[in-house]
């Protein structure tokens, strides 16, 4: 359940950094459920700079920080968690290549008739019911989509966890249940504001001093070695 989470955190950082045309988007994520002493533990924010096929997308909060690059041709993605700074640089044939190796089955996707606006754009409601690979579970993930912000298939695929290739347009709002430490939660993702102002190019420049840089393919395995094998 963990993966699906972060896979569904970092399929939407990367499918509302993809739009075609220039855009910042600010979005916020909180988990429901949390005891109070913990729920500011469950909150992030993310922001996402778009410019043509480059874009930077910043994910905050207190445990963590994420920054995520793409200049059209390659990937650089830079994390912080308790001092420790890490990352990957990877072209976009390399990430592909590795990922088929450890591809998903893919989704149930219905596109219901219902809409609502979201900072300012219509989006339709979409629910995608994703099953776990360990242990066959399956959850509802409810997404709200506008098709006013075009998204980039080459970004979507099955990279982030799931593949999203059939849902045209942008998320602007997730509902997804978990549940941890029998504990009933709920990560509601949010799009807080949409703006369409300049972006200076050296926003997708990454700073990358301090960091301990890795193939993607060490990266990977690093991630699976933190969560004990999974």
């Amino acid at each position: 359940m963990k993966k699906i989470l972060a896979a569904s955190i970092l399929t939407l950082a990367f499918t509302l950094a993809n739009a075609q045309e220039s855009y910042t988007i600010k979005a916020n994520i909180k988990t429901e459920g949390m005891p109070a002493e913990y729920a500011a533990y469950g909150e992030q924010e993310i922001t996402t700079y778009v410019k043509g096929d480059k874009y930077k997308s910043e994910v905050t909060s207190m445990m963590f920080s994420s920054t995520s690059y793409f200049d059209g041709k390659t990937y650089c993605v830079l994390s912080e968690a308790m001092g420790n700074k890490s990352g990957f640089k990877a072209t976009a044939e390399e990430m592909e290549a590795e990922d088929k190796k450890n591809k998903d089955e893919k989704p149930k996707i219905e596109i219901t008739a219902e809409k609502k606006t979201i900072a300012g754009y219509e989006c339709t409601k979409t629910i995608i019911t994703v099953k776990d690979k360990e242990s066959g579970k399956e959850t509802k993930i409810t997404l709200w989509v506008t098709d006013k912000i075009k998204s980039s298939q080459k970004m979507r695929g099955n990279r982030m966890g799931f593949d999203m290739s059939e849902i045209k347009g942008a998320p602007l709002e997730m509902e997804m249940p978990m549940s941890a430490n029998g504990m009933d939660m709920k990560v509601v993702m949010t799009t807080t504001e949409v703006l369409t102002s300049a972006i200076d190019d050296a926003t997708f420049i990454p700073n990358t001093e301090g960091y301990k840089l890795m193939s993607y393919v060490e990266f990977k395995d690093s991630m699976k070695a933190k969560r004990g094998g999974r």
